[in-house]
């Protein structure tokens, strides 16, 4: 998440918090003045932080920066858990969208990290993923549950292959997204 993403959510986070303690418009307009005034001392023309490296510089930053797969899986977690609520909750719409999400997220880690391809597509890839699509699309609920059921294990025998047998997918119990049942 970036200091552009996080700023506005803070704002949102800070005029909540005026409202519930009583602070009212007032509290929102101070919120809503900071951030505007965080912007306005942003000069979006100064060159960033990979422009000032020199061109030959510039990959091994970025692979430093994306750092393979631990800046991956974190987000296929996330997808992972809301594809999961999604399906629980019937929203079946939200449930493929985060299933194609995940699916983006790891694609691109595997093309950071290509050494991990033949476990995830063996593993995951070529089988419990589109079987879990068949499901989402099919909207049966009893079939999800036993379709998400392989597809965690399949995540942890993935995880085992790779070096990794301490990192066991379970049963997502807390939702992460404010996302309503339908």
């Amino acid at each position: 998440m970036t200091l552009l993403t996080l700023r506005p959510r803070v704002v949102v986070a800070l005029a909540v918090a005026g409202t519930l303690l009583g602070l009212g418009a007032a509290s929102w307009e101070t919120a809503r003045a900071q951030h505007v005034h965080s912007h306005a001392n942003m000069d979006m023309n100064k060159p960033g932080w990979l422009r000032r490296l020199a061109p030959d510089a510039r990959p091994a930053a970025l692979e430093r920066q994306l750092r393979g797969f631990d800046t991956t899986m974190p987000e296929v977690a996330y997808r992972y858990t809301e594809m999961y609520w999604g399906g629980v909750d019937g929203n079946w719409d939200y449930a493929a969208h985060q299933a194609q999400n995940l699916l983006t997220a790891l694609t691109l880690g595997l093309e950071r990290r290509p050494e991990y391809k033949k476990s995830a597509e063996s593993l995951f890839l070529k089988g419990p993923y589109p079987q879990l699509m068949e499901a989402i699309k099919a909207k049966d609920a009893a079939l999800f549950k036993q379709r998400i059921d392989t597809l965690r294990a399949a995540c942890t025998a993935c995880h085992a292959a790779e070096a990794h047998p301490f990192i066991k997918i379970g049963v997502p119990t807390v939702r992460l997204a404010p996302v309503a049942k339908d």
